[in-house]
């Protein structure tokens, strides 16, 4: 594959892009896909049966997103990552701080340096500017790796309680909020779920 070609613009500050600005909350949130796997189908027979005297389909409506804004387990996830890439991001920050520094240097000076101190100078810029890259690449590929594993557990934390929950409050069906178009007050599950987290210390 081809490479792009080098400038000696500075870089964004991608590392502020991994570590704040995709938080963990942000990117569970797009994950809609995974919250198929939350929908708990507990159904005896679905409640459509013909019987005129079969009790009502039972449906529950979960809002993650407020699971994961205020649930303790997503917050402390969170954490965890930010602790764990913190090196990392100071890392990148200051080989950023290095690369600004000496590319101000460089268009400060460039008329007064020699031809071969302002070829060596670029030359420095753009190995410079291609190791952030690089570790821009790494630390983004190994935040998403980690963030994939932290969700998982959320996911599964949040299904236990709800299966529980749902099985002991006879409900047949538990839906997550951003797939249904309507749902009245008196089918939201979120509060009592966020509730029964809030409570289960050994998952925080």
């Amino acid at each position: 594959m081809p490479k792009k070609a080098m400038n000696n613009e500075p870089l964004p500050l991608v590392q502020q892009r991994i570590i704040k600005g995709k938080t963990l909350k942000e990117k569970f949130v797009k994950k809609r896909s995974a919250l198929i796997t939350m929908i708990l189908l507990a159904l005896p027979g679905l409640g459509f049966a013909s019987d005129k005297t079969a009790a009502p389909l039972k449906l529950g409506v979960l809002d993650w997103q407020q699971l994961v804004a205020k649930s303790p387990q997503a917050e402390m996830a969170g954490k965890r990552l930010e602790k764990e890439f913190k090196g990392r991001k100071d890392t990148f920050m200051a080989k950023q701080k290095d690369y600004e520094a000496k590319q101000e240097k460089l268009q400060r000076d460039k008329d007064i340096m020699s031809e071969i101190e302002r070829t060596k100078a670029e030359r420095e810029l753009t190995k410079l500017q291609q190791e952030l890259r690089n570790l821009q690449e790494e630390n983004q590929s190994d935040y998403s790796i980690r963030h994939r594993e932290e969700m998982d557990k959320f996911l599964n934390i949040v299904k236990s309680i709800v299966d529980e929950y749902s099985k002991k409050e006879q409900y047949d069906v538990i839906l997550p909020q951003d797939t249904t178009l309507f749902a009245a007050d008196r089918v939201d599950i979120t509060q009592n779920i966020l509730d029964k987290l809030k409570a289960d210390k050994k998952s925080q």
